[in-house]
């Protein structure tokens, strides 16, 4: 299974990218942030992407409306 990482905290994203590896996932890519994350998805077109809520540069909901467009996107594509 491809997964996509976003989350603005390295430690923990390179953490999680760790587990997820060593448990058979591939992770296709990792993103510090909403644009990152946005490009990612589109060019790796993982399985499933684990995404921070709070992300740069205000640390509200970029995370969440990121997560809602790429949603939005991908049912279009269908």
């Amino acid at each position: 299974m491809r997964v996509v990482i976003a989350e603005d905290s390295v430690l923990l994203r390179e953490g999680l990218a760790r587990v997820l590896t060593e448990g058979g996932f591939e992770v296709a890519a990792q993103a510090a942030n909403a644009d990152e994350l946005k490009k990612a998805v589109r060019r790796f077109k993982p399985d499933v992407a684990v995404v921070d809520v709070r992300m740069p540069p205000t640390q509200t909901d970029e995370g969440a409306r990121a997560a809602v467009e790429i949603r939005a996107e991908r049912e279009a594509q269908r």
